[in-house]
This record gives C-alpha cells, sequence and structure tokens, in this order.
C-alpha cells in the first residue's frame, strides 16, 4: 500500500514541473461511447444517446484514478442532409490532479460504399488542478514544487471518420491535435500528447433470432504506449428487454467482465475489469453505464416512437 502511495506522490512531483501526458481515460463500455472517442460518432446511432458512466480504478489504493463522463449527442433533424452534434464533460481525478474536459463534436455524413461516412471534428476546453496539500515532502522549500494548488486551462481539439455499414463499423480519430500546453502558475506546466484512437465492431446473428454476437475492438495510442481492448460481448432479447454480457481482454494489462440489459430505452451495466500485472484481483477497477436512447423525431409530424437501439441493431 505505502509503496503504492510513493509512486502516486513521486508521478506528481514528476509532473507539476513539466510533463507530457496522456489526458484521457479509459472505459469499459466503449462500444457504446463513439461520440467520445471519435467527434465523428456524434449522431451514429440515429437517436438522441445520452450517457454517463463512473470509473473507479485500482480500487483499495489511496489517491487512486477515478474518472465520470456525461455525455449526449443526436442528429440534427432541422437540418437538410445528414448533420449532427454532441457534447460531454469529463472529469478525471488522479493523486493531486483534477482533470476537466469539456467538449462539442460536429458531424456531417454522406451514404457511401452502401453505408454512412461520417466526418467529425472537436473543440473543447482542458483545466487542470495541482492541490499539493497532502503532499508530506523532506524539503519543503523545492521551488518545482508549488506551497499551493495551482490551475490552468486551454482550447482543445480533434478530427475523427466513422464509417457504418449494415454488418459492421469502423472508425479513426485523432484528439488533442493541437498538443494543449496548460500553463499552471508561472513555472509549472502541463503538457498533453495528441492521441490516435481505432474502434470497430461487428453484429453476427446466429441462427436463433433471440441471440447475437457483436465483437468489437479498441486500440488507443500516441505512438509512444498503447492500449488495445478486445471484446467478445453476446446479447439475448426477452419479453422487449435485452440482456448482454461478455469479456475484454487487454494485452498485458487486464481481462474484464461485464454485465447488463436493456429495458424501456435505458441501458444499465457493469464491468470490473481484473489486471493481469500482479496487482490483484481484489485491486481491479469498477466500472458503471447508464445511457438513454430515443428516437427523436421534433420536425417530422407524428408522436417520438420510444425504442432502444445500438448500433448495428
Amino acid at each position: 500500500m505505502k509503496k503504492f502511495q510513493y509512486i502516486l506522490i513521486l508521478l506528481c512531483l514528476i509532473s507539476v514541473t513539466d510533463i507530457k501526458a496522456q489526458f484521457d481515460a479509459h472505459f469499459t463500455h466503449y462500444w457504446n461511447m463513439l461520440n467520445f472517442y471519435n467527434p465523428a460518432g456524434a449522431g451514429a446511432t440515429g437517436k438522441l444517446h445520452a450517457f454517463a458512466t463512473y470509473s473507479n480504478q485500482l480500487t483499495g489504493f489511496t489517491n487512486n484514478p477515478k474518472s465520470m463522463l456525461i455525455n449526449g449527442d443526436l442528429p440534427l433533424s432541422m437540418f437538410k442532409g445528414d448533420h449532427s452534434a454532441g457534447m460531454g464533460i469529463l472529469s478525471d481525478n488522479i493523486g493531486m490532479f483534477t482533470n476537466q474536459h469539456l467538449y462539442l463534436n460536429y458531424a456531417y455524413a454522406l451514404k457511401i460504399f452502401g453505408g454512412r461516412l461520417a466526418i467529425g471534428a472537436q473543440v473543447g476546453m482542458l483545466s487542470v488542478k495541482f492541490d499539493p496539500k497532502d503532499l508530506i515532502l523532506e524539503n519543503k522549500d523545492d521551488p518545482a514544487i508549488p506551497k499551493s494548488a495551482v490551475d490552468g486551462s486551454t482550447y482543445d481539439l480533434g478530427l475523427g471518420v466513422l464509417f457504418q455499414h449494415k454488418y459492421f463499423y469502423a472508425g479513426i480519430s485523432a484528439l488533442h491535435l493541437n498538443a494543449p500546453l496548460v500553463e499552471m502558475g508561472e513555472t509549472n506546466d502541463f503538457q498533453i500528447d495528441p492521441y490516435y484512437n481505432f474502434t470497430a465492431g461487428g453484429n453476427i446473428q446466429l441462427k436463433n433470432p433471440l441471440i447475437s454476437i457483436q465483437p468489437s475492438v479498441q486500440v488507443m495510442t500516441d505512438f509512444v504506449t498503447y492500449r488495445a481492448d478486445i471484446t467478445a460481448r453476446g446479447s439475448y432479447k426477452y419479453n422487449e428487454k435485452l440482456f448482454f454480457g461478455g469479456a475484454t481482454y487487454s494485452p498485458s494489462t487486464s481481462v474484464t467482465f461485464f454485465a447488463g440489459m436493456e429495458v424501456l430505452n435505458f441501458t444499465l451495466s457493469y464491468g470490473y475489469e481484473l489486471f493481469t500485472s500482479g496487482i490483484g484481483a481484489k485491486n481491479g477497477s469498477h466500472d458503471i453505464y447508464l445511457g438513454y436512447d430515443i428516437k427523436l423525431d421534433l420536425y417530422k409530424k407524428g408522436k417520438n416512437k420510444h425504442n432502444s437501439i445500438r448500433i448495428l441493431q
């Protein structure tokens, strides 16, 4: 326990002087969060898609990472053509750092190659706060360590493309393209590296029409480090309810198990990540996801249709 606390403190000490860091959190239910990982994912479901997710990582350790994301996107049916928009806010806490990311996404799509090709752009605001109040230092006069809380903010840019077909989807995005530099006080900087995200998935309908399989994959990298997630998810539909579960393997990192259900336009799911690096099963990560999907026909005659859907289904 103490060893891990010292590691967190060391990371914080390195960070407040001059650091290049990947800013974005990883979440278990990435396949339902395209608008977060890729601005072209706005409007991908063809419905109002709203969700909140919370991740409590490395449980049992002091100052462990905690991330919360609230997101929403929808098609803009008031305009001609296939326009969509989305927005979200991420709050990420690790050690003495509190990071926040507020973003707006816009996507325009064309029908091509028998599917839908969307091109998206993102503009956002990043903020970073470092509070050293819990640090215990041998040299309290070290000029590299702030004596009180420091913070800063800057703008952020991203781009992405997403292709959706009846049987599969695939997309790639580049986030933090402007390599934002957050100035925190007079002597401290926080550098955020661009990172790239590839995601793809499909739908396999079995002979039993109530059962289907949705494989998916996601790769996040800044070309220095990377994380890959390979997911097998199965779904069973019964009495207008959809039950699903599966597992994700992340090479050299973890194995994650998850289960959930969809009912009355709501999706609720829970996942637990077991790290394979020796941290231990009891110190894994808990993820919970709550989503809501609804078809909006605000500019058409007739009532809104309330059907819960997912991409490819």
